[in-house]
Parts: structure tokens; sequence; C-alpha cells
């Protein structure tokens, strides 16, 4: 792996991330109407019902996870172990955030998005790359 492939990487990461969420806005009319009206009868989220609190917790962790997304690319030394906090800090909200129905095109984005971010951090961490995170090296 090469500092170049990697960037790639997070290239192809951002395009699938940023692709995801605009298909999220244009693809509702891929879910079939029972399954809105089955999602729509779903008690609201406390993450939907507060949203004071909801933005509290998911802006620091959006704002975190951008700077760790930069500094993978950049190679910083905090980068690695940054990205992964914020991305197990993550995870970790998932179950607190209530239902959700996606589209086969919002799951397929989201789902490649999510195996290439793990891609990511297991060559930051486990390949050649992995030399570029560290604090004394010269500039890449």
């Amino acid at each position: 792996m090469t500092a170049y492939r990697f960037r790639l990487l997070l290239c192809l990461y951002i395009i699938l991330s940023v692709a995801a969420i605009v298909a999220a806005w244009y693809s509702s009319y891929l879910i079939s109407p029972a399954m809105q009206a089955a999602s729509e009868a779903e008690p609201v989220a406390w993450d939907v019902a507060n949203l004071a609190l909801s933005m509290s917790i998911i802006v620091p962790l959006a704002i975190g996870s951008l700077a760790g997304l930069a500094g993978m690319f950049l190679f910083k030394a905090w980068a690695r172990t940054f990205s992964l906090v914020f991305t197990v800090a993550g995870m970790v909200m998932l179950p607190f955030m209530g239902t959700s129905v996606l589209s086969w095109l919002d799951y397929m984005l989201v789902d490649m998005a999510a195996m290439v971010w793990g891609a990511i951090l297991a060559l930051a961490y486990f390949s050649p790359v992995s030399s570029l995170f560290s604090a004394a090296r010269p500039s890449a």
C-alpha cells in the first residue's frame, strides 16, 4: 500500500459518504409506501424529539470525525487513534438513534462507505502506510 493509494481510498470514502447523503434526499421514492407508513407509525426517537441534545452529541462527533479524516489524509501521528475513537463513539450511538428505513440505494452506499472506512482503519494500523503515521517522519 502506497501513500497515493491510501489517499485514493480516503477519496473513495468521501465520495461514497457524500453520495449516501445525497441519495438519502432523493431516493425516498425507492421505499415502498407500506414501509414508509410503517416507519411513520414508529414512536419518535429521542434524537428527533430532543433536537438540542441530539445536536450537542452529533455535531462534536461529526467535527471529530472530519478532523480525523483530514488528519489521515495528511498522515498526522494523532489521526489514526482519533479516527478510531470517533468511529467507535459513533457506533456506540447507533443503537440509541431509533429505527430507520433505507432504500436499497441508501443501504448500498452506506454499507460500501463503512467497508471502505474499515479497510482504511485497518490499513492505517497494519500496512506499510502505518509508518507514515509515526511522529518522526519526513514529510510525505
